[in-house]
């Protein structure tokens, strides 16, 4: 049974063999021991505040158990940018126009900016590529059920970056025509630059006005706002929640950037809470959906068929044991997320 839970010092290892089979493009998962083991212990604390008033610089680190193996990971930054500003690219169009010569252009441009920073931000996500899509599913799914557990923790707004594209050899065509030119570091450089030290090297070194899209290489504008191959998956299963691409792009491999309000999104919306019944055999009706037991330390969340009759959620033992139910008690429950091109009634 598939089944997401906050990460445990125990999990280093394995977290640390994802961080490298995760490659470059994952940069809030570092391949740095040090770094790991700090995100580990931070979340560890975040969890166990039972009472947080507004969002900070908590940080949330979830797995993904299949019978008991670690398979994946994922997380949530509480304010993007808490303690130093998050910085994209925000996709705007300049007019240039003469009167005299009758021309009116509309250019698109790309501006540094900050304007993200304080976001609720999902991170972190690796998932092993042998695992099905219903582990996907689960693992960032996951972590908008953790955030209605624990609503007062989290603001309004929410991101994601998405990777952008590789060549054949790792590099970002994107990041070769920009920042390549004023960090004289390649885009693998760049990446465990900005996973493992302060982020002011971005203000300090990047081009602060407009950058005319014209004027980059045909492999360059390709880029923007495009996602890699590998995180296909994931992007459909956030705009299938609702996430919806923004005027916003990643600074470094001008990858898309995915924003939306956080209680418009479909685990958010359709999310609901019931009493438990567990038992052995389940009532008539009974469909798959993801349950969790609604905490926050002990927080834990499966997919699993289940039934619901007058109000009340009819599990089975085993799902009532990985999640650390017992009948009388209540567990929030969301439906599996629409087909692709349909929309949740």
């Amino acid at each position: 049974m598939l089944t997401v839970r906050p990460v445990r010092i125990s999990d280093l290892p394995v977290i640390e063999k994802m961080a490298v089979d995760s490659g470059i493009g994952v940069t809030s998962l570092p391949n740095n021991r040090e770094k790991l083991y700090e995100k580990i212990q931070s979340s560890i604390g975040a969890f166990e505040h039972e009472a947080i008033a507004g969002t900070g610089r908590e940080y949330y680190m979830f797995v993904l158990e299949d019978e008991g193996e670690v398979v994946g990971t994922a997380s949530i930054s509480a304010s993007a940018g808490f303690e130093e500003p998050f910085y994209s690219y925000r996709s705007e169009t300049m007019v240039h126009a003469s009167r005299a010569l009758k021309v009116n252009n509309r250019i698109h441009v790309l501006t540094m900016c900050h304007d993200l920073t304080g976001l609720v931000q999902l991170c972190g996500y690796f998932c092993a590529p042998k695992q099905q899509l219903r582990a996907y599913e689960l693992l960032s799914r996951a972590r908008l059920m953790y955030i209605a557990a624990a609503r007062e923790r989290f603001g309004r707004r929410i991101l994601v970056e998405m990777q952008g594209i590789l060549d054949g050899d790792d590099q970002s065509p994107f990041w070769n025509a920009i920042g390549r030119r004023f960090f004289n570091m390649d885009f693998a450089q760049v990446e465990q630059a900005f996973a493992q030290r302060s982020k002011t090297f971005i203000a300090e070194l990047m081009p602060t006005y407009p950058i005319y899209v014209p004027l980059l290489p045909d492999e360059a504008q390709s880029a923007v706002g495009q996602i890699h191959p590998d995180f296909e998956r994931p992007f459909n299963i956030l705009t299938r929640e609702g996430f919806e691409a923004d005027d916003y792009i990643d600074i470094f491999d001008g990858g898309a950037v995915l924003t939306a309000e956080v209680d418009q999104l479909f685990s958010l919306r359709e999310q609901r809470i019931h009493r438990v019944e567990v038992t052995p055999e389940l009532p008539e009706g009974e469909v798959e959906m993801l349950i969790s037991n609604h905490r926050s330390s002990e927080f834990a969340v499966t997919q699993a068929r289940a039934a619901l009759v007058d109000d009340v959620l009819f599990i089975t033992p085993d799902t009532a044991r990985v999640l650390a139910l017992a009948s009388g008690q209540q567990a929030c429950v969301v439906p599996l997320l629409p087909e692709a091109g349909r929309k949740a009634a």
